[in-house]
């Protein structure tokens, strides 16, 4: 048997020898790896640069390359994906910084995937699609088959700057401004999922998205599936020409790039047409189609309402290469309006000239240009209007002398209350150029009935009808002094039907100063 001591001694020898063993292990291992990364290393400046060719289809140059060890990765500066066929003019997409960072444990488990890119000062132009149609071919984060192209787990692109180039000349260019930008599991053949924050030039506001997309059809880029959702919040409505107010709307999408199905709700607080003096509270709901390849939308249904009014549209926003724009063209139907509420669009008056409910149907366009929307819109029709009456109180009083005139030769037990003047509107309108025509219009006042055509200005609300009054009254009631004299004279020579008169009339004038008439010897077209 040993001594303690040199047992002791033994076993503290023992151990020294196991943990040396261990130590040097794990020295071979780490001398290992190292040799191993150094070899391959995947953080070089061609590699990278191989990649990002690969996957945009197109020459790529980077002026300052540097890796980076604590995390493992690179940074890469100046990065510049060229034109396809000239090379010296602007990049298409250019990168002010490009970070990518991985992690030690998966460069030494050989995952073959990066963990986080970040992208810093990233600009990204869209030139105008061809005729035909088709997008930019560039995409440079789609999926690739080749062993060079690594799938990143995470990127990163805040701040990044998006400008869509139009056909016209001079137009300046739709821009989109990404405040935060998230993209996850980019680069497998599997959907990209995003997180967005962003805002435009055309309508200034901010819009947050979520959803996924991909992945990425390079031979048919509008079949490229997608879905997600969307908050807009305060676009400011006056960066357009004709109209002012805030926006804010919420919905869901799904489809593909050249299909995708859009439903949600808008509203806008303090919605106005420019040069009137009406505000209002505006609520939708709609069902969209979108071809996000071109810009085109069909409107399934849009259900409109404000004040006392509800409006439902179908139709389309689109346009037609190479014209410039897109025109409007909308469907419009209702049972449930008021009047005021719709002249009152239009009107800088602070009353509406008429009050009543309506029903409508009729259809819209509206080109582009630069001229002011009530010189490009046109519109045509048919209406019908109950229980109405004209606000100017001059219009009013000639109106209803015509029907007091009207009602005398009546039995007491058929009159009706004279302030109820105007009734069962129906017509036809056509608007083209600022000036609404009007046609095979009939309206009933107590013991008549009216037919009249002609125009009112929608620039200036000057009205210029003319019309047929039939009536059992006293025609020369109608009017007063000189006026009632002449007419007395004139009675025996107006048509009559059986007791019955038919007695031209004139409405002309602009509106607060509208005269009513009765005009012999003429007649409505």
């Amino acid at each position: 048997m040993l001594p303690s001591g040199v047992e002791a001694f033994t076993r503290r020898k023992a151990r020294f020898g196991l943990w040396t063993w261990v130590a040097l292990a794990l020295i071979g291992v780490v001398l290992f790896y190292t040799v191993v990364l150094w070899l391959n290393w995947p953080f070089t400046k061609q590699a990278l640069t191989d990649t990002l060719q690969e996957r945009s289809l197109r020459t790529v140059t980077i002026d300052r390359f540097r890796d980076t060890y604590f995390p493992p990765g690179c940074v890469a500066e100046g990065v510049r994906f060229l034109h396809v066929r000239n090379k010296n003019r602007p990049p298409l997409l250019s990168i002010g910084k490009l970070v990518i960072e991985d992690s030690y444990p998966g460069l030494l488990l050989f995952r073959h995937r990066l963990t986080v890119v970040r992208v810093v000062g990233l600009h990204l132009v869209v030139p105008a699609a061809e005729p035909a149609g088709e997008p930019s071919p560039m995409m440079p984060l789609t999926y690739s088959k080749s062993s060079k192209s690594l799938p990143i787990d995470t990127i990163f692109a805040d701040g990044a700057i998006l400008e869509f180039q139009s056909h016209s000349p001079g137009k300046q260019p739709f821009r989109m401004n990404v405040s935060r930008l998230a993209l996850h599991n980019v680069g497998s053949d599997t959907p990209i999922t995003y997180d967005v924050t962003l805002n435009n030039s055309d309508l200034p506001g901010e819009i947050r998205s979520t959803g996924a997309w991909g992945p990425w059809k390079p031979k048919q880029p509008g079949m490229t599936p997608l879905h997600g959702k969307y908050v807009y919040r305060n676009a400011n409505l006056a960066a357009f020409p004709a109209i002012s107010g805030a926006l804010n709307s919420n919905g869901k999408f799904s489809g593909n790039l050249s299909r995708v199905f859009a439903r949600g709700t808008a509203e806008i607080t303090d919605f106005q047409v420019k040069d009137t003096s009406h505000r209002r509270r505006v609520r939708a709901r709609y069902e969209a189609i979108i071809d996000a390849t071109n810009g085109n939308v069909v409107l399934n249904r849009v259900v409109t309402e404000f004040d006392r009014t509800s409006l439902v549209f179908d139709g389309s926003i689109a346009g037609e290469k190479p014209k410039p724009g897109k025109v409007v063209s909308l469907d419009v139907s209702s049972s449930g309006a008021r009047i005021e509420d719709l002249i009152d669009l239009f009107i800088s008056s602070s009353r509406s000239p008429m009050t009543g409910d309506i029903r409508l149907h009729g259809h819209i366009v509206l080109p582009p240009g630069a001229a002011p929307l009530l010189e490009r819109v046109s519109i045509e029709g048919a209406f019908g209007v109950e229980a109405s009456k004209f606000t100017d109180r001059q219009t009013e009083r000639e109106l209803a002398r015509l029907s007091v005139s009207a009602i005398k030769g009546d039995k007491e037990e058929d009159r009706e209350n004279p302030q109820t003047v105007l009734s069962n509107v129906d017509g036809q309108v056509d608007a083209t150029d600022g000036v609404a025509r009007l046609s095979h219009v009939s309206f009933t006042v107590p013991g008549a009935k009216a037919l009249l055509s002609g125009t009112f200005s929608l620039t200036n609300y000057n009205s210029n009808l003319s019309g047929l009054l039939i009536t059992k009254g006293d025609v020369s009631d109608a009017t007063t002094g000189i006026k009632s004299f002449l007419v007395k004279a004139l009675t025996p020579f107006f048509r009559k039907r059986h007791h019955t008169k038919v007695v031209p009339f004139k409405i002309s004038g602009p509106y607060g100063k509208t005269s009513i008439k009765l005009n012999p010897g003429s007649k409505p077209e």
